[in-house]
């Protein structure tokens, strides 16, 4: 009888085991939806542009879709440039890679926001040379009770103030 134990427990733990991968594997992948919005200035003159930036990421696993929807003040499209990646939350907890391997451009009316320009510089530099465009976005504050949050990206080096969608 007492070399029955430690199989019957062996036996217990390899349940226990397999429940736990079994129902880790059932839950619904981590979602991530923000609205952000920011407004965009000039730094040489330190002056507001004739441009607003609005920036919508979603996250569903581990698949992440970034869209930058640039306007013009008076509300017509600028441009825009969406991107596809995979998302991994860093060891911190609140950051993110954001590693993109597909983008799409559109331009709209009138000249292109110097951000979207350089956004569109820098992203095809990297897609182009190494085939991924990495980016970090880095969660500064958050208030659950308003669902807002403002959050930091890089390398476009924009601070945005975020909707948090459940």
């Amino acid at each position: 009888m007492t070399k029955l134990w430690p199989w019957l427990l062996l036996v217990l733990l390899a349940l226990l085991a397999f429940v736990n991968v079994y129902h880790g594997s059932q839950q619904k992948p981590r979602q991530l939806l923000l609205n952000c919005s920011v407004e965009l200035y000039d730094h040489d003159t330190e002056q507001q542009t004739p441009f607003y930036l609005l920036l919508d990421l979603q996250a569903a696993g581990h698949d992440a879709l970034i869209n930058y929807r640039y306007f013009h003040t008076d509300g017509t499209p600028a441009g825009s440039v969406l991107m596809r990646g995979r998302i991994t939350r860093g060891a911190a907890g609140s950051n993110y890679k954001i590693v993109v391997s597909d983008k799409e451009e559109q331009q709209g009316k009138g000249n292109l926001p110097e951000h979207m320009q350089y956004l569109s510089y820098i992203s095809s530099l990297n897609l182009n040379n190494h085939g991924t465009h990495t980016m970090t976005l880095e969660v500064l504050d958050t208030n659950d009770a308003q669902h807002y949050a403002v959050v930091r990206v890089q390398p476009d080096n924009g601070v945005y103030g975020c909707r948090i969608q459940q």
